[in-house]
């Protein structure tokens, strides 16, 4: 009898606790696979109790998650996906995004949402750049405006989805829309102090950069380095020594080929095309470090 007093008694301290409990609080409830994706989760959910997890290889870029999902990472998105309850994807923008997919064998329930561009009748998305091969950009966190849309379409989304914590994520987006435009002045101001307006592109992701910020693209020299022909080569520096205002910009470190190519030139701007997590990954505490140059 004791016995059994004791076992409900246990049971009903165990039924009160649970319902003490946060009903996200152990769960890995918001998943993604890109920097970008995850800053505006992370940021928009700050002082909350759900949490946000960054599934792919911190090496592998965006335009090879597609092999990594169909092979190593199949079980490991199934699994995280079974405690999770959202997943941000960028399909709108980039059709091929694998990661709703996979989730979704995990766990049916799981909600997609799209921070390229709203699920709703009205929909709002961000502004896009068509590349000489008809294809659409994916880089369209380059353009710092298209954050704020971003951080938008995902703050409504939250919201709807953890309706409790409403306030918080407004709160957050609020102070993210004023660091995001912090950003623009600050590159504003680079861009000027630096008298950058016409500009070689060395890598297709800084499309979207260049049209953002209004930059006149004299040329586009898109093959890897060794790849380039002598006529490259010869065009590329022809193209310096009659343009002495010109400026290359590049998503690579500028490497002993370029140096030598081009010995006594120092108009060379690095961007971080911010497409993998690479080594430094997004902080916290500084979320659009990676977008400064």
């Amino acid at each position: 009898m004791k016995k059994t007093i004791y076992l409900q008694s246990l049971s009903s301290l165990i039924l009160f606790a649970s319902l003490l409990l946060p009903s996200h609080a152990e769960a890995k409830d918001i998943l993604t696979t890109t920097p970008v994706t995850y800053m505006l989760a992370t940021q928009l959910m700050k002082g909350t109790p759900i949490t946000t997890t960054y599934l792919a290889p911190k090496r592998y870029g965006i335009e090879r998650l597609g092999h990594w999902f169909a092979t190593k990472g199949e079980g490991k998105v199934m699994a995280e996906a079974q405690q999770a309850s959202v997943v941000i994807t960028l399909r709108s923008l980039w059709p091929q995004d694998p990661l709703f997919a996979y989730a979704r064998q995990g766990n049916i329930k799981i909600i997609e949402v799209d921070a390229s561009q709203s699920i709703s009748p009205r929909a709002k998305g961000v502004a896009t750049v068509q590349l000489a091969s008809g294809n659409t950009s994916l880089y369209a966190w380059l353009n710092p405006n298209n954050l704020s849309t971003m951080s938008s379409i995902v703050s409504d989304d939250l919201k709807r989805i953890w309706p409790e914590q409403q306030q918080i994520i407004e709160k957050n987006q609020q102070q993210l829309l004023i660091d995001i435009r912090q950003l623009i002045n600050q590159q504003q101001t680079t861009l000027f102090d630096k008298e950058i307006d016409s500009v070689v592109l060395l890598s297709e992701q800084l499309e979207d950069f260049a049209s953002a910020n209004q930059l006149f693209v004299v040329d586009r020299l898109f093959k890897e380095e060794l790849n380039w022909t002598e006529q490259d080569k010869a065009q590329l520096k022809a193209l310096i020594d009659e343009s002495p205002g010109v400026w290359i910009l590049t998503t690579r470190k500028v490497s002993a080929r370029l140096k030598q190519l081009l010995p006594e030139f120092e108009r060379i701007l690095h961007v971080n095309s911010i497409d993998r997590w690479g080594s430094k990954g997004i902080s916290l505490e500084q979320p659009l470090q990676s977008w400064l140059f």
